[in-house]
């Protein structure tokens, strides 16, 4: 009962953190992991009622275990490993094009290393059954929080930003020699979108350097395409230096404060940021990470792309927060440690 009553409260501390800011990884973890857990619960109390009143070896809950832990890994599994295929003809031959296949081939080695530790559990040596549990153990977690921030990045995006603001930061990725990738012009139209709310006030804030293969600032690019659109060029300010979504939001703020302060207002400028659907909640991560009060807009990304950007996101943030990877994979290490002292 204490235990519950502890878990209760850490949840309830998260609501209260994201009811004012949205915007925590960890706190947005926790919801995320509760609503997952409820649901399950839910699911799994459901058929099991229902089972027991018309089958009393529930059959249906056993298949549903079944299907949930077994079929459904090798469907995802699988279609991954088809999405990179997909990626390699559309994309070219890359390594981003590739995680795909390793987070599909992982889900299937999990599975298999699962099964392999229930059926020959008592015939391996304890020191071996010890260093395969806390592999495994390591792996799900990982499944396990990613699984996390997926359904809290979903659900992030749920809240619509309706404001009409002062600045829109348009946040930068490859630009191509023929011009805007269509990832790209997504976010930009999203931007126009939203400063056609208040033409008279707003000022979109393109964001992006220029990188090694470009053929010029991904923020000129944006700017040549805005004014394509009938943007005047005295509503476009360029941050051009950025190379990484933590500086497309440190250096667009200075310029930000910086075109404020010239204006002489005496309020808080109001902010949003545009973006692809995937890559919103990073940005809202780093946009608070150098104090800048700005929740993102996510643009349409193609469904074929969807996975791959998904996972390069969470790999970029367990990279971010490095110090809570860090401790998950010692955790497990210490813990398989334990266990082997005590075997």
């Amino acid at each position: 009962m204490g235990i519950l009553i502890i878990v209760l409260l850490i949840i309830l501390a998260a609501s209260v953190r994201l009811f004012f800011d949205r915007r925590s990884f960890f706190a947005g973890l926790i919801v995320a992991f509760a609503a997952l857990v409820t649901s399950f619960l839910g699911i799994f109390w459901a058929i099991h009622d229902f089972q027991s009143v018309f089958d009393p070896k529930s059959r249906l809950f056993s298949a549903a275990l079944m299907l949930l832990f077994v079929l459904l890994p090798l469907l995802v599994g699988g279609l991954l490993i088809f999405n990179t295929h997909v990626m390699q003809l559309r994309e070219g031959k890359s390594l981003t094009a590739k995680l795909s296949l390793f987070f599909g081939t992982n889900l299937i080695f999990c599975l298999i290393l699962s099964y392999f530790l229930l059926a020959f559990l008592y015939q391996l040596n304890n020191i071996v059954v010890v260093i395969l549990f806390s592999l495994l153990m390591i792996d799900l977690s990982f499944i396990a929080v990613f699984v996390g921030y997926l359904f809290y990045s979903f659900l992030y995006q749920r809240f619509p930003v309706k404001t009409a603001p002062d600045y829109i930061i348009v946040l930068g990725t490859k630009i191509r020699r023929g011009g805007l990738s269509p990832v790209l012009k997504s976010r930009v139209d999203k931007a126009i979108e939203y400063y056609q709310k208040s033409p008279e006030k707003t000022k979109i804030v393109v964001s992006g350097a220029k990188g090694k293969y470009e053929p010029y600032s991904e923020a000129f690019g944006m700017a040549q395409y805005l004014a394509e659109q009938g943007i005047p060029a005295d509503r476009i300010l360029l941050e051009d230096k950025s190379h990484t979504t933590f500086q497309n939001m440190q250096f667009s703020k200075q310029l930000i404060e910086m075109d404020w302060y010239w204006g002489n207002h005496t309020s808080q400028p109001t902010i949003i940021f545009t973006t692809n659907n995937f890559h919103v909640f990073r940005g809202a991560i780093y946009a608070r990470k150098v104090g800048l009060k700005a929740n993102g807009v996510g643009a349409p990304t193609p469904l074929y792309y969807l996975p791959t950007a998904l996972f390069r996101e969470y790999v970029a943030l367990l990279v971010h927060y490095k110090w809570f990877t860090i401790a998950i994979i010692i955790g497990w290490i210490l813990l398989g440690i334990g266990l082997a002292a005590i075997l």
